[in-house]
Order: C-alpha cells, then structure tokens, then sequence
C-alpha cells in the first residue's frame, strides 16, 4: 500500500470521526459548545485579552493592521473599547484559543457522555472492565488548563505552566518570552494530540473488540511505551519551532534544514504515529508498502536516529549537527577534536528530559523500526483479551 494509501485509511481518525459521531444530537453539542465558551472565556479573562473595567472616553472597535511593538504571529488586531471594558484580539492568539477551547469541550462532553453510560453498565452488570475508556475525554481539558491564558499572553500563564512547556521544549522560561507566538502553537498542538489519543481509545473500546487485561505486564509495557513516545515525538517536534526564534528558516543551512527535517520531524512524527497507529505504521515499514518507499523510509529513519542519538564526527559539528554522545562529551568538557559540543541548556530537568526522552528513546526506537518493524510494532501493540460484545463505548465508524 502506498504512503497516499495509509493517509486515507488514517485519515477518519485524524479527522477525529469517533469523537464527532460521539457528539451526535443537540444536547451533547450544546454541552460541549458550553464548555468551549467557558475555556475561551476563562482563557480570555486570564490572558487579559478581555479586561471587565469601567471606562470612560470615546467607545470604539477598530482593526489594528501592524505597527505595534508585537510581530508577525499578533496583526490584524481587533481592538473594543466599550464602558464595560475591552476586548483585545489578535489573530494567531485569537484562533489558537477558539481551536483549544473547542478540543476542550469535544474532549470534556464525550467524557462526561462515556461516564454516564459506563455509570449505566454497571448498574446492568455490563461494562466494567472498560473503566479505563472513562478518562479519555481528561486528556484535551489538562492540556488546556497546563498554559491557561497562554494563547494570549505569554507573561499571564503561570509559573507552574511555562517551566512545563519549557522543560519539554529543551529551553528556558526566559527564552520563551522572547518567542512569544510559540506558546499557543504549542498548547494547541498538545490539545490536539490529546484527542488523538482519545480518538484511539474509543476505537479501541468498540463492539466486538478483544478487551485487554489492564494487569497484564504486557499491556502496561505497551501502554507506557506509547505514552512516552507520544510526549517526547510531541514535544521534541513543537520544540523546532522555538529554534526558530534563534535561526532564521529562510536563510538556514543545509545542515540546519537536515536537524529539522530529519532529526526533528522525521523522528518525531515517527513516534506519534507508533503510539497511535502502531499497527498500521508496523505494516508500512514492513512488508504492507512498495520496496521502494519501504527501504527509503527505513533509510532515512535509521539515519535521522543515528545522527541525532548517537554520535557524528567533529567536521559535522562545526555545521550545527551533534548526537547525544557529542553532547554528553561537551558536559564531560572533553576537546572539540572528540566532537564535543556543550548542551544548549544548563543540567537540569529540561536537559535530562531532553537527553532521555528526545535524544535516547525517539532515537533507540527509530533504530529499533528500521532494523524489525514487526518487532517494534509488537512492543506497542495491546495483548487481547476476550470480545466485548456488550461494550458501552460503541463509535459508528
């Protein structure tokens, strides 16, 4: 199957078809059109694009095209001054809060919806192995509340918050103030991922679909190996973007466009399908695609792992380029004839998160996939266990 045939087959779910046929009828849509409003609202008010004050003057609402002190990411503006207050809305802020603010309520309703029926099946005697299906719709409401009001000002998020985001994006507090439109792409990016996740596990729950034992060591292996290779593909491809607030991408070097590409995006997006599709990614690397694009995926992946994960010669360094053993001799404070380079951030969670996470694990699994994608993908796949013919959690799809 081609790469244009896998697009189509995955394509229900990264339209999020389960959790939209889970809306279905007016009361879970207004549920979740309300939970929505409340996000965007609280988000708003703590971002300080809507201030409650008495004002005094002329009463206006214009669109502001540029010459402010802000960038590209904050023009047109729509400004509102009315005697109750104002209303501030730049455009990337603006959008990123409405989209976060409508993954929060789609995750939240159909929460609530899979409670209430999961709350039904036991008082039946159906249904309560699948407990495990009810925090799904959590996922998107975390992630929208971990950077509240991030969408709008990067200095109303809290403290709690910006260490997060910073810590998993290999940078400081301090430099996330100087990329200023990153905060929203990335909140939105997590929220999104979140019903991701939450899209696979209602499909998962479906009729007729063998229910794993959640004691089973192999199913809590896979579990957490999916999980941290979506945090750490999640967070090391957002953390790109903040690399461009230090470099240019148009007049970047070869050698910079092949740490994006290949070590960032390659590797990255490589994990967040192994933890949401690892079935089908396993048949694409294998057997299930053209000779061709199979040894050429493989190829690049291999490559991308073994430049960023494990070493590469000093002449490389001196283009920007080094792998974890390079990084760990610039902390050793072994010579540049070694190859080493120091890390970009002093020791400390977001180095060790990024060491771990970012470099070893992306890196390891990438290898791991091109060497036996079967293998690979039984390191992520669920043991079954019996049908669930009763199931509560049933998606038309």
């Amino acid at each position: 199957m081609s790469a244009l045939g896998y697009l189509r087959r995955i394509w229900p779910i990264l339209a999020l078809r389960a959790n939209r046929e889970r809306l279905r009828g007016g009361g879970r849509r207004a549920i979740a059109a309300a939970i929505a409003f409340v996000v965007a609202l609280t988000s708003m008010l703590a971002g300080g694009m809507l201030t409650l004050t008495p004002t005094q003057g002329v009463y206006t609402a214009e669109v502001i095209t540029g010459g402010g002190p802000s960038g590209w990411w904050f023009y047109p503006e729509i400004l509102i001054a009315q005697p109750w207050g104002y209303v501030q809305l730049p455009w990337l802020p603006t959008v990123a809060m409405l989209l976060v603010g409508i993954g929060a309520g789609i995750g939240a309703a159909v929460g609530l919806e899979i409670v209430i029926q999961w709350l039904r099946a036991r008082a039946s005697g159906r249904g309560a192995t699948e407990i495990a299906g009810i925090a799904a719709g959590a996922g998107p409401g975390v992630a929208s509340l971990a950077t509240l009001g991030a969408c709008c000002c990067t200095s109303c998020s809290s403290a709690t918050g910006l260490a997060l985001v910073a810590a998993a994006s290999g940078t400081t507090v301090a430099h996330l103030f100087t990329v200023n439109w990153y905060l929203p792409v990335f909140q939105l990016a997590v929220v999104y991922v979140s019903l991701l996740a939450q899209e696979r596990t209602l499909r998962l729950a479906a009729p007729g679909r063998g229910l794993a034992d959640l004691r089973d060591p192999r199913f809590l292996g896979a579990a957490s190996l999916r999980l941290a290779l979506l945090i750490a593909g999640t967070t090391w491809s957002m953390a790109m973007f903040v690399e461009w607030g230090d470099v240019n991408p148009w007049t970047a070097s070869a050698a910079t466009w092949y740490h994006w590409g290949f070590e960032h995006q390659v590797l990255s997006l490589t994990a967040i399908a192994a933890a949401l599709f690892p079935r089908e990614l396993a048949r694409f690397f294998s057997a299930g695609s053209r000779r061709v694009t199979r040894l050429g995926s493989r190829t690049f992946l291999a490559l991308g792992a073994l430049t960023w994960g494990v070493w590469v010669p000093p002449a490389l360094t001196h283009l920007g380029l080094g792998g974890l053993l390079n990084e760990l001799a610039g902390y050793l404070g072994l010579a540049p004839s070694w190859g080493a380079i120091p890390p970009d951030v002093p020791v400390g969670p977001a180095l060790v998160f990024h060491w771990l996470f970012q470099h070893l694990l992306l890196s390891a699994f990438a290898l791991a996939l091109a060497a036996s994608p079967s293998l690979a993908g039984r390191w992520l796949d669920e043991p079954k266990g019996a049908p669930s013919p009763g199931s509560f959690v049933s998606p038309s799809v």
